[in-house]
């Protein structure tokens, strides 16, 4: 008799999850060919990558202008670029977690966002 009672509160518990879950799995995979267009208009629009590679090389300059080493210049510019390509990704996502229709647009990076300034020159020593 147990064993039927188990039976019965599984069938319970399945039925359950297909009532809620499968609705709500339904409208996520409607809204994910959506998703993925504006990922790929984000990171591979000419635009975008215009805006980044200026981002990145005012960065980069910025840094040999602080008399860092360029080993240095190189790896901080490198984490620079990780950092903005998360934050757009990150940006996207929430707005369709939020149900925003209209395709996420990355803001221009501008100096101090993923650092928040630029670094000082080593102390000599």
């Amino acid at each position: 008799m147990a064993q039927r009672d188990d039976v019965q509160e599984l069938r319970e518990v399945f039925t359950a999850l297909q009532e809620t879950a499968m609705p709500l799995l339904r409208e996520l995979m409607g809204l994910l060919p959506e998703l993925v267009r504006q990922v790929y208009a984000v990171f591979y629009s000419e635009e975008t990558a215009q805006q980044l590679g200026r981002s990145i090389g005012a960065y980069f300059r910025s840094l040999q202008e602080a008399g860092l080493p360029e080993t240095m210049c190189q790896e901080l510019t490198l984490r620079y670029a990780e950092n903005a390509n998360a934050s757009a990704l990150v940006n996207l996502l929430r707005s369709a977690l939020r149900g925003e229709a209209s395709p996420a647009r990355p803001k221009a990076l501008t100096e101090g966002e993923a650092f928040p300034a630029r670094p000082k020159a080593l102390p000599e020593g």
